[in-house]
């Protein structure tokens, strides 16, 4: 390859590459001035415009302060419920807390679904008949909603932690199983005869030849559970469970907070999409030798 061949070809990944940051930059700049012109437009027509769609001033004071009565305490200060009034520093540790409990089991069930999707996807995969069984299962229930399910493992397990990670391990779980089912059906017969030639058992075939092989098409596969464990995590949230941000979101809308509840979405997104991104990260390094 010639010089300007590499040169043109840089150029090139920088531009597929470089602009991304910039490009989320400006969506959420231009969200926030569509918002506020929103806002604007609202409140100079309706009575309860502001409520409706409260403007940024209103977002960045009592929107912030009021989520301090979502701070359930054990980290020190006293609660709104304790007599503390509404502060930054107490809201800022409402959002720490209930951060922490639901990336705690948004990461917990995606990665049991991967733990268990990946290997039972390759065991399915080499039997053609149990390939077909589990197809159809998983064929029947995409078409059920799945978050409309959350309510059921609530009701099965209670509104706990652990109905919270069933629910998402329940949901990323097909995304994984059927990826790995159709990324090894999808590969060419002579990667898996050669080995077999050889003398390789099933068990050693498959992971040392058929995972790795696999692992390239399954970033997409990942990225997708990845956010599948997201929603599942805020839905299971909204029944009867007493922390985490989807709690916190159904106590805004239940009466009515929409400054409150923009900033709950707002930190559900940022950590939703730093979470995708790490996937990504850690895929596209353990990938590279494909590239």
């Amino acid at each position: 390859m010639t010089e300007p061949d590499v040169a043109a070809r840089r150029f090139g990944v920088a531009l597929r590459t470089r602009p991304r940051n910039r490009a989320l930059l400006a969506g959420v700049v231009a969200g926030i001035v569509l918002w506020q012109l929103l806002s604007l437009l609202v409140g100079a027509t309706t009575e309860q415009g502001q409520n409706v769609v409260p403007p940024l001033q209103k977002i960045l004071t009592s929107g912030i302060t009021g989520l301090s009565h979502f701070y359930k305490g054990g980290w020190g200060p006293a609660t709104t419920l304790q007599g503390a009034e509404d502060s930054v520093p107490l809201a800022v540790l409402a959002v720490v807390q209930n951060s922490l409990a639901t990336a705690v089991r948004a990461w917990s069930g995606y990665l049991l679904a991967v733990g268990l999707g990946l290997p039972v996807g390759l065991l399915v995969a080499g039997a053609a008949p149990v390939r077909q069984a589990v197809s159809g299962v998983a064929g029947v229930l995409r078409m059920l909603p799945v978050l409309a399910m959350s309510p059921l493992f609530t009701l099965w397990l209670g509104a706990t932690t652990s109905a919270s990670i069933a629910f998402v391990t329940f949901g990323a779980f097909w995304v994984m199983l059927l990826a790995t089912t159709n990324a090894v059906r999808n590969l060419p017969a002579q990667v898996t005869d050669y080995p077999r030639t050889l003398g390789l058992g099933p068990l050693r075939l498959r992971t040392h030849v058929i995972l790795p092989a696999i692992l390239p098409g399954l970033r997409g596969a990942l990225m997708l559970a990845a956010g599948t464990a997201w929603a599942c995590v805020l839905a299971s949230e909204l029944y009867g469970i007493q922390s985490g941000l989807g709690w916190a979101l159904n106590q805004t809308l239940l009466f009515s907070l929409v400054d409150q509840m923009v900033v709950v979405a707002g930190v559900f997104v940022a950590l939703s999409l730093a979470s995708l991104r790490l996937v990504n990260h850690v895929t596209g390094r353990l990938t590279r030798w494909s590239e």
